[in-house]
């Protein structure tokens, strides 16, 4: 093994995935073997700085393109002694809040070893006159001078996969290991892609014991989160966490369970009420944005009077070209004459036309000049949950549109603690929200939180489409509350070359007649294929449709997963081959298992706000640059031109078939939708409704009957929610009609008790808690 210290003088890559890096390195001393200045120094590291010196183990490499290299095992930064260099350091980037003369104070403190004084004894920093974010700034940075390769290397042998370990090392840097054999079960609820299995196992090496409180809790996160992740929820029924968790950890007893519960409730990690269970941040997050609702409804706006309004809405009309029914004219007089409203419709319900008849009419009422719609503060703020939507929202209306991420300023670098968040403040006279079934309850509460002088709120969605992919129900909790105006269409206005698709989405909904799914008609059609035919027939028809006119852009593949013979992986290598084929020393970019071509079409995964591109935004590569390492790929965005790293192509995907729920938002000339029993969990009557509703003209279904009929009669997931409750808690309801009361009473049980339900036996055994839950028509067999 080789050793030697270098000053990093640059990055040439780095590969967050595996953090994996190759590094420009100015040799200080000598290096045996080598006798140049700088050399390229490749390993896995983590955080590392430039201009900072590092001592590295490791073996000279011969590289067949760049020659002799550094191959570091491990490695460690050598903290500077010097008083010049130890003051700039201590006020550069890795201690933010620290300035050269809170530097100065710390070394004249503690003396020119400043640095390995507070790492050997982190309890020398109470000496320090220093805030407590100087202090934590101070403690943060030492603990990411460790060497992730050490770090690395200890978690791996607990079993730990790459990515989970480099998720770990980038929460706690140095103290990762020391956080992890500490409790290996908290950790459940603070890394993604860690489950109770991995715990539980670390857990026996470590020694923990199989009924320690410890490991109770990590059943508990799991079973929270398990239903938070798989079905939206945001609460769980205590009988039912009880049962889960003991049948998780194999400790029959509920005591043990219950008293874990207590403490996790007392430690502030979870909210236990009316017999059901939250994660704390959960239920915060619902508490916060029932709050904002209640303060946006006691806002004032004008109440115009019903023959104004009345009058405004016959100039639309004949501006428009168009007649309101009396169900659309009640939504525009809502969205007017109310500080919050929501709309709700079905494709060809007129629910953009109803947009522009609120934008038209508040103009009129308000007298809004017209150059004060494209001015830094406008009076009509647009935005949708993705920028395919708020796109088609810009072209429908005429006004600019917004994704609510761009709209609130939400970056990619922003801090995870909201209160650490600075977000745009939104005015203006109205502010319209559209595709709101797509928003989840943490942005949700950010852009409640945002709206500042905003006079009305409308929210438009479709409640009958799937869910956000996020946790809870906003949209949907909403209108069960009943706590706002609520303006539900039902009757299809649309008449065009689509409308026999709109009916039959309509059909889909209203679990009525499934033959019409089997038909052939002008507009759909569907071709009955067992799954491992599903690649054929679908090269088939697009072939077929690019013969008859379809432009290759206009056709998009729908699938519910991405696994299998009909999922999106397999569907993107067929279709790549297809309607993009790789010619004879054609360049190509691989990443995570995808070959990218120019001419490819692509998918952003994640927000983007640096680059301007967010979730869902398709957009097609024009341009390779194999020596470029931060312009790898270059991709056009709605006539844009975006550069992506190699560390940015993680957020990449190919989007000739992409999953029904990327979908949403977004319309396709032509639609082929795939389903097959391999997608049995996911076939319900919501998943199959959106994505027909993705066809603006033409629709082909591929697949199963038997998929698409399970997919019909079974109602989609309706998820366990609280927030219609803390709505209710919050603000009086409306009046409705009878039904609507019924119904709404059906959805929302009356809070009982407010306060924090500690469990005790007598809870658990008194029979309000069945322990039972579950296991009805379970039968034993006789033993002999």
């Amino acid at each position: 093994m080789v050793e030697f210290t270098g000053r990093l003088s640059g990055i040439i890559f780095e590969n967050n995935e595996d953090m994996f890096k190759i590094l420009d390195v100015e040799i200080v001393g000598e290096l045996a073997g080598y006798d140049q200045d700088d050399i390229r120094v490749t390993g896995s590291f983590g955080d590392v700085t430039i201009n900072s010196e590092y001592q590295f183990s490791g073996e000279l490499v011969v590289h067949k393109k760049f020659g002799l290299q550094f191959k570091a095992e491990s490695y460690h930064q050598v903290m500077p002694h010097e008083e010049g260099s130890l003051t700039k350091y201590l006020s550069g980037d890795k201690f933010p809040g620290i300035g050269r003369k809170t530097a100065q104070s710390i070394i004249d403190q503690l003396g020119l070893n400043a640095l390995q004084v507070l790492k050997e004894n982190p309890n020398k920093l109470d000496q320090l006159s220093l805030t407590q974010k100087q202090k934590d700034s101070l403690l943060s940075g030492l603990n990411s001078m460790d060497s992730y390769a050490e770090i690395s290397l200890k978690l791996s042998q607990y079993g730990l996969r790459k990515n989970v370990i480099n998720r770990i090392y980038n929460l706690y840097h140095g103290d990762s290991i020391k956080r992890l054999e500490k409790d290996p079960y908290a950790i459940i609820n603070e890394v993604s892609g860690y489950g109770f299995k991995q715990a539980d196992y670390i857990g026996e090496q470590l020694g923990i014991p199989f009924n320690d409180s410890r490991r109770i809790s990590g059943g508990i996160y799991q079973v929270l989160l398990n239903k938070l992740q798989e079905q939206g929820n945001t609460f769980v029924e205590l009988k039912f966490l009880l049962t889960e968790v003991s049948e998780l950890t194999d400790i029959p007893q509920f005591d043990s369970i219950a008293e874990a519960v207590n403490d996790l409730q007392r430690a502030g990690k979870v909210v236990v009420k009316d017999d059901v269970i939250s994660l704390q941040n959960i239920f915060e997050t619902e508490q916060v944005i029932a709050q904002n609702l209640a303060r946006l409804n006691e806002n004032k706006c004008e109440n115009f009077a019903d023959e104004k309004i009345a009058q405004v809405i016959d100039e639309c009309e004949k501006h428009l070209k168009i007649k309101y029914d009396d169900t659309q004219k009640s939504a525009i007089k809502n969205a007017l004459n109310h500080p919050l409203s929501l709309l709700t419709g079905g494709p060809g319900t007129g629910k953009t036309t109803i947009i522009n008849g609120i934008l038209y009419c508040l103009r009129r009422l308000e007298e809004i000049p017209a150059a004060s719609l494209y001015s830094e503060d406008p009076p009509f703020i647009l935005a949708a949950p993705t920028g395919r939507a708020a796109k088609r929202m810009s072209e429908t209306t005429g006004v600019e549109a917004k994704t609510i991420h761009r709209l609130l300023g939400l970056g990619i670098n922003n801090s995870n603690n909201d209160d650490e968040i600075e977000l745009n403040q939104i005015n203006g006279e109205i502010l319209i929200i559209d595709e709101m079934s797509m928003v989840d309850m943490f942005l949700f509460k950010q852009l409640l939180s945002s709206i500042v002088g905003t006079k009305r709120v409308v929210f438009v969605g479709d409640k009958d489409q799937l869910p956000s992919v996020g946790p809870g129900n906003v949209f949907g909790d909403m209108i069960t509350a009943a706590a706002f105006p609520v303006t539900k269409l039902t009757t299809i206005h649309r008449q065009g070359d689509d409308s026999s698709i709109i009916t039959l989405a309509h059909s889909i909904n209203e679990d009525q007649n499934t033959n019409l799914l089997f038909q052939k008609t002008k507009n759909y059609s569907f071709i009955p294929c067992p799954p491992a035919q599903v690649g054929q027939a679908i090269e088939q028809i697009v072939n077929y449709a690019v013969k008859k006119g379809f432009a290759r852009d206009d056709i998009q593949v729908l699938s519910a997963m991405y696994h299998g013979t009909s999922g999106i992986t397999n569907l993107n290598n067929l279709l790549q081959k297809i309607l993009n084929p790789k010619e004879e020393n054609s360049k190509f970019v691989e990443s995570h298992d995808e070959k990218f071509m120019i001419g490819d079409r692509v998918l952003q995964l994640q927000n983007n706000p640096e680059k301007d591109i967010y979730n869902g935004q398709i957009g097609k590569v024009i341009g390779i640059n194999e020596n470029k390492s931060d312009e790898l790929l270059v991709c056009n965005f709605d006539d844009r031109e975006v550069k992506f790293s190699r560390k940015d192509l993680l957020d990449l995907t190919r989007a000739y078939a992409i999953t029904i729920h990327k979908s949403q938002g977004s319309e396709f000339p032509l639609v082929i939708l795939v389903l097959t029993m391999q997608n049995f969990v996911m076939l319900r009557r919501n998943l199959l409704y959106t994505a027909v509703t993705r066809a603006a003209k033409n629709l082909v279904l591929v697949g199963e009957q038997k998929a698409f009929l399970m997919a019909t009669n079974t109602p989609g997931n309706n998820r366990k929610t609280g927030l219609a409750k803390k709505i209710v808690s919050l603000m009086p309801q409306l009046e409705q009609e009878e039904d609507q009361q019924e119904d709404n009473a059906s959805n929302i049980e009356k809070a009982e008790d407010e306060g924090p339900k500690i469990l005790t036996k007598e809870a658990i055994y008194s029979g309000k808690i069945d322990p039972m839950i579950g296991m009805q028509g379970i039968k034993l067999e006789k033993l002999n």
